[in-house]
């Protein structure tokens, strides 16, 4: 009867911090998309705001300086660029997030749907967003370097370029997402085990080395102004 009972309940996205296994049996059988994509979104589109209005608009990338109205004026533009792109990128980010693994959990013959893979997403997403919602926050508290995500292993070793970068991502929000994601690949697409902690660990390593390669791009064309 129980059992029954979590089975009509819709998932809850606060119910991940507490009770992740009995969210995603809930997914299984009411997948959700719509509320936890606004709130998330809505989470993005404040921390992109944020970060765009704490950028110093008066400093050129090649050295000069601007003052008065037109400071003012890259900073309003900046800010709306900030604002609007988060708000499109948020949801195509979870999107494309989701029909990776809905893939990869089809190669693995699983029978999940779509709609269920795009909630599970969400719902293992809260964890990160709310980890990059914190740390964001707290550096702008304390007036820190917004490069060095505090509950990272980075935040201990300050590397800089691609260590950095590699380092920036063994964080514990992040951690805990993967759990959560190998979680949901077990509960909702009803995988193995051993087929769910593969398909984590491969995006894993896929995302670290394009995190890694995006940081020696990045440190190579700065060398060269």
């Amino acid at each position: 009867m129980e059992n029954e009972t979590i089975q009509t309940k819709k998932p809850s996205l606060f119910g991940m911090v507490f009770s992740p296994g009995e969210q995603f049996e809930r997914i299984r059988e009411k997948p959700v998309i719509w509320v936890p994509l606004i709130i998330l979104t809505i989470l993005g589109v404040i921390i992109g705001g944020l970060a765009a209005f704490n950028v110093d608009y008066t400093q050129l990338p090649n050295g000069d300086q601007i003052r008065g109205d037109e400071a003012q004026l890259a900073k309003s533009f900046g800010i709306g660029f900030g604002i609007i792109g988060t708000l499109i990128a948020v949801p195509i980010g979870f999107l494309f997030q989701a029909a990776i693994y809905f893939v990869a959990s089809k190669i693995a013959k699983s029978a999940v749907t779509f709609k269920q893979m795009f909630s599970t997403i969400l719902f293992a997403s809260f964890i990160s967003t709310i980890g990059s919602t914190l740390n964001f926050v707290i550096v702008m508290l304390i007036d820190g370097d917004p490069a060095i995500i505090l509950t990272s292993l980075n935040s201990v070793v300050n590397a800089e370029g691609a260590l950095g970068a590699l380092l920036g991502m063994i964080e514990v929000f992040a951690i805990w997402y993967y759990i959560l994601l190998g979680m949901g690949l077990v509960k909702v697409a009803k995988l193995s085990k051993p087929a769910a902690v593969t398909i984590v660990i491969i995006f894993f390593i896929l995302g670290a080395l394009f995190t890694v390669g995006s940081a020696q791009l990045l440190e190579g064309l700065n060398q060269l102004q």
